[in-house]
This record gives C-alpha cells, sequence and structure tokens, in this order.
C-alpha cells in the first residue's frame, strides 16, 4: 500500500512538471506566433516559416527566366551575311569528320545567291554559322523584317527536278554539287529553310522550294514523312510545329528579312555504301514567278555521318521563359 501511494505522488509530480512545460512551450507559441502576426496555432507558424525559405529561391528563378527570355533568345544581334560562290569555300564550310570532298565542287546561280553566315543563333535562325543558297541575293536576308516582298531577279532559269517538286515552273535556281567519300553508313546534316511567300502565298503555286539530292534521291523532307519540304509543307497551317513566324514586317520578332522560316531541320539518310562515292546536290528556286525570294540556311560542320545537336529554337525558349515566370509569380502569390 505505501509503494502504491510514493508510486502515484511520484506521478503527480511528473504530470505537473508537464502541465508547467506544455505551458512554457506555449507561452513560447503565443511570442513566436505575435512576431509573426499570424493567426495562433502552431500550423501558421510552420507554414510561414516553410513559405518563406521556399520563396528564396522565386527571385532566381525570375531572373533565370529573363535570361532566358532577353539574353539567350536575343535579336538584338544581327546576322552577318559575306556573299561567296566560291563552291570550294561554301563546301568546305558544311563538312564534318568522316566525309572526304572528291574531285572540284560546282555552283551556278546568281553572283550573290550564296555565302556564308555567322550570329545566326542571337538573330533567331537556330544555327550560329554556316553556308547560304538563295533564289535571290543572300546578302537580303539580313534583318530585321521590313518588307513582305523583298525580290532579287537574276533573270535565270530555274531547276527540273524542283519543278516537279513544287509543281510548276521554277527560276533563279542556285546550286551547290559536289562528290563525296564517307567513313560511315548514315548521313545528317542541319538546315533551316526560308522565304518571303509566307504567310500571304501560302496554298499558292507560288511554292518556293529547295531539294537536297543525294544520289539523285531528294532527302529535304517533312520530319517522319516522305514530303518534301517547301512553303506549302510547312506554314501556320501543315506542319505548323516546324515552322517559325516572322509576319508581318515590321513587327518580325526575329533579325532575319524573310516573313516564315522553318525550325531548324535535320536532313537524314541511312544504308550509304562506305565504300564507294557519292554525290550531293543542293538546289532551290523561287516557284510561278522570279520574285518574293528564298533562302536555306545549312549549319556548318554538320554535314556528316553523326548527327550535331541543334540549340533549342528561340520560340521554345521564350515559351519556357515566359513559364517560368509565370510559375514565380503564381507560387509568389499562393504563398500570400
Amino acid at each position: 500500500m505505501k509503494y502504491r501511494l510514493n508510486k502515484l505522488c511520484l506521478l503527480r509530480e511528473v504530470v505537473k512538471m508537464g502541465r508547467k512545460l506544455k505551458m512554457c512551450r506555449r507561452a513560447s507559441l503565443q511570442q513566436a506566433l505575435r512576431s509573426v502576426g499570424s493567426k495562433t496555432d502552431c500550423r501558421s507558424v510552420r507554414e510561414r516559416r516553410y513559405g518563406m525559405r521556399k520563396r528564396r529561391w522565386l527571385p532566381a528563378l525570375a531572373l533565370t527566366a529573363v535570361v532566358l527570355v532577353f539574353g539567350i533568345a536575343d535579336t538584338g544581334h544581327a546576322l552577318m551575311v559575306v556573299p561567296n560562290t566560291n563552291a570550294t569555300v561554301l563546301t568546305n564550310t558544311i563538312l564534318g569528320p568522316g566525309i572526304s570532298i572528291v574531285g572540284t565542287p560546282a555552283y551556278s546561280g546568281g553572283a550573290t545567291a550564296a555565302g556564308t553566315f555567322t550570329d545566326g543563333i542571337a538573330s533567331g535562325i537556330g544555327m550560329e554559322s554556316g553556308i547560304m543558297l538563295s533564289s535571290g541575293s543572300v546578302a537580303d536576308a539580313v534583318g530585321p523584317n521590313q518588307s513582305d516582298l523583298t525580290t532579287t531577279d537574276f533573270g535565270l532559269p530555274g531547276y527540273a527536278p524542283l519543278d516537279i517538286i513544287a509543281g510548276g515552273l521554277t527560276f533563279d535556281a542556285a546550286l551547290l554539287g559536289f562528290s563525296f567519300t564517307t567513313t560511315g553508313e548514315d548521313l545528317y546534316f542541319n538546315y533551316v529553310f526560308a522565304s518571303e511567300e509566307y504567310q500571304e502565298f501560302v496554298g499558292s503555286p507560288f511554292n518556293d522550294v529547295f531539294g537536297f539530292y543525294v544520289d539523285g534521291v531528294n532527302i529535304g523532307l517533312v520530319p517522319g514523312t516522305s514530303d518534301p519540304v517547301t512553303v506549302n509543307t510547312i506554314n501556320p497551317s501543315s506542319n505548323p510545329a516546324y515552322y517559325v513566324n516572322n509576319w508581318p514586317p515590321p513587327a518580325g520578332v526575329f533579325d532575319v528579312e524573310y516573313d516564315g522560316f522553318t525550325t531548324v531541320l535535320t536532313a537524314t539518310l541511312t544504308g550509304l555504301d562506305p565504300t564507294v562515292e557519292h554525290t550531293m546536290l543542293f538546289a532551290i528556286a523561287d516557284t510561278g514567278d522570279p520574285w518574293y525570294d528564298a533562302t536555306v540556311f545549312i549549319q556548318a560542320e554538320t554535314f556528316a555521318p553523326e548527327p550535331t545537336p541543334s540549340v533549342p529554337e528561340p520560340a521554345t525558349l521564350i515559351l519556357f521563359g515566359s513559364g517560368l515566370i509565370g510559375l514565380a509569380v503564381f507560387r509568389r502569390r499562393f504563398r500570400k
């Protein structure tokens, strides 16, 4: 009996100490609550402390978004274009590892319808450097977009294989051809097709066109299809995922004259025989008339047996950056 009483007394003392400790904790909690000006509950304090900790990343996130939108996707640098019709220089510019030229490359076309370019990423093309072939003057590609009818008429004929692709007579054809050998069984290169026919003449007979002929077979195709890339096959209505709008002038987004162009596409051919010589012919022309020019940009050092990754498209960067800004604002409002 005495043992039980002693045990009961001890238990009561423990309970009293527990109550005192609890009261101290409650007083400390209320003091903390008053300091943050919140309702008097533990969850509110915990959420506020957690929210403050979580918000520390918001300024950094917003800054990252601004850099993406106005830095990487910046279009403040002019496209640099140098007209050049030296076929050997043009060919060597696009060659990658594993490719060897056989003989002497050849060019035909207008006196300023071929050349090299730099600052393509900042200008919106999506490729930093490479070569250009055009149905007009490559110098006309320099932006910003000031006109929707930029034209240089050389008075030259078209190219019969392009007539077949376009479904009409072509004009002012520019051609670059060479023979080559390869160390691999596949062939890749990156390119962008641009035209002044966008968007007013989409779906019309003025279907500007180009072709990339390897051993006579065109590999300039809409990804995942057998359709040649033309104004009528990539535009806001057909395969819009591969179209970049720069129209109407002078409100164009990118520092390029053309009213529209494709995203960076990769020409692909598999099953090449590395033991034999192959032929390559790049061709571009106006369709229906010699006006409203088109150009194809081919990325430097990507003509190779292995693919070369391309940078993210400007439109993708802008959307991604805008999304990050929106997320930062939303989370900030949600936490208030």
